[in-house]
């Protein structure tokens, strides 16, 4: 526990360090970096709420295997959260660590909160149907 706290006291000193050598070293193409890096934090903090949300709708709705799927839900969607903070936090390290926390555990998350790829049967719908003839009636002939 110790460990991760030293890792969060040193991340921004680090962050400071890191900037300040690129922005010597590239120049301006590091401040698009880092707006480049708010922007898509800000994307992803708005996906967030729209699925965070979402989750939330279907948990208020209730059912065992609802309030499962929306659970997984919920996690999926606290990493998108903790990604888009971490790319709006300043620096390569942090856009660094959000690459990861968005990307390696993505497919674990959706597939578990159902969010994955669709089955092949998607659009069948099932129904029952009767057939109704109706009698064919000659129209008259002008002759």
């Amino acid at each position: 526990m110790a460990r991760l706290l030293w890792i969060l006291l040193l991340l921004p000193v680090l962050e400071v360090v890191t900037a300040v050598f690129l922005y010597n070293r590239i120049g301006t193409p590091f401040l698009a970096w880092l707006l480049a890096g708010a922007l898509i934090g800000s994307l992803l903090l708005g996906k967030a709420k729209a699925n965070l949300r979402a989750a939330l709708a279907q948990l208020s709705q209730g059912g065992g295997a609802v309030v499962g799927v929306s659970l997984w839900k919920l996690l999926a969607t606290a990493r998108v959260f903790f990604a888009g903070l971490l790319f709006l936090f300043p620096g390569v390290l942090s856009d660094v660590l959000g690459l990861v926390v968005l990307l390696l555990p993505g497919k674990l998350l959706a597939a578990r909160a159902g969010v994955g790829p669709k089955a092949a049967n998607d659009d069948v719908i099932e129904a029952e149907f009767h057939e109704v003839r109706e009698e064919r009636r000659q129209l008259p002939r002008d002759e």
